[in-house]
């Protein structure tokens, strides 16, 4: 298969695809214009219309707490700055974001059902190239409960992301807990990439539905890119649940477009009772944009659907064994068949899994995006 490449940073050397945040930090630029703490849906908003106003890098730092705005939390810039949004951060003293935790669960971005979560939208901005590729981050939050009408075409009830530029621009997504979202198409997330990558990992999907089209839990996709290898992936992520009406042959699963030099790697990741199909795979060819290709490794992926066969290795099959899916609980059992299932490792693989917790225990890493905590290599074949 096509295996993750990494890239250069400086004299340093890290991992292309889905860095710890540590390893971003370190290939940023020397200076940021803000780092803004914020703590409550107001200063949200605010903290993302002055990093959209800067042309500079730009972090903000959501503390732990439910947030739900008035109006969908919005970005729309053509300035090429970094933007880092990641949730989960906690008081200390004086200082309201001073350590942060590892869970997606403890900060909660909430459209109430009434209106899209968070839209992010990046347009083509003017000659020259920026000095650095655009970026943007998106880390430990939950996203629920949104709704992306119909009557407008609203795309993506929990996040809506675009980039129309031509510059190469990365959309990054770790640690999310998208859930209960609805849309026009792509209820829970849409990606959309004029020309770049996309990264998704250490993420649970849950019953996002597209109730007249289709898609229920996200959709992908890339034009062109300048990647070399993998410009999609999804790595150690789980998606149950989607829901959608169908249209042809998409199903309510995971939709993704891979038109000619467009490669998607599906690594260490469960999809389990998503209507009609769990992923649509489409190339360009109708629209006369070629033929992309895809590969699956150490995934549970039951149906297909589509015009694109993906190359497969060491497919998972079978009950993954949840601890409640019927309550929402979906850490592997003790009894799972796909614990120490997956990729022992790859270039930018998740430093910790959805709970904070270590994300590799016995040298190999459990699909989905959690790692098993109490299961014990001395009692797995039944020796006490």
């Amino acid at each position: 298969m096509h295996g993750p490449v990494g890239f250069s940073c400086g004299s340093i050397r890290l991992p292309r695809l889905l860095v710890p945040i540590l390893a971003v930090l370190a290939c940023a630029s020397p200076v940021r214009a803000a780092i803004h703490c914020v703590t409550h849906s107001v200063e949200l908003q605010q903290a993302l219309t002055a990093s959209a106003a800067s042309p500079q890098d730009d972090e903000i730092r959501i503390r732990e707490g439910i947030y739900t705005p008035q109006q969908s939390f919005e970005y729309v810039s053509q300035n090429p700055g970094w933007l880092f949004v990641s949730g989960g951060w906690q008081q200390a003293g004086d200082d309201n974001c001073a350590t942060q935790s590892g869970r997606a669960d403890t900060t909660l971005l909430d459209g109430a059902g009434q209106r899209q979560v968070f839209k992010l939208i990046y347009f083509n901005n003017p000659e020259p190239l920026p000095p650095t590729r655009p970026q943007f981050f998106i880390q430990n939050l939950t996203l629920a409960n949104g709704v992306g009408r119909d009557e407008t075409f609203e795309r993506g009830g929990g996040l809506y992301a675009l980039s129309s530029s031509n510059h190469h621009v990365s959309f990054w997504l770790d640690n999310l807990i998208v859930q209960n979202n609805s849309g026009y198409f792509a209820g829970g997330i849409h990606l959309s990439v004029s020309h770049g990558e996309i990264r998704l990992s250490n993420s649970l999907f849950v019953d996002n539905a597209a109730p007249t089209t289709a898609a229920g839990q996200a959709a992908l996709h890339v034009n062109a890119t300048d990647s070399v290898g993998t410009a999609i992936m999804i790595a150690n992520s789980t998606f149950v649940g989607g829901t959608c009406a169908g249209q042809g042959t998409r199903g309510c699963g995971v939709h993704a477009s891979l038109p000619e030099g467009i490669h998607l790697d599906v690594l260490n990741s469960l999809f389990r009772n998503n209507a009609i199909s769990d992923l649509n795979l489409e190339n360009g060819a109708a629209i006369g944009m070629g033929v992309g290709s895809v590969a699956f490794d150490s995934t549970l992926a039951q149906t297909i659907s589509g015009n694109m066969v993906p190359i497969v290795e060491r497919p998972l099959t079978g009950d993954p064994a949840f601890v409640d899916e019927a309550g929402g609980n979906f850490r592997l059992r003790d009894d799972s068949p796909f614990i120490n299932a997956g990729l022992a490792t790859f270039p930018g693989a998740p430093a910790a899994d959805l709970d904070g917790n270590v994300r590799v225990r016995f040298d190999i890493m459990d699909p989905g995006p959690y790692e098993n905590q109490t299961w014990d290599l001395l009692f797995a074949d039944g020796f006490q």
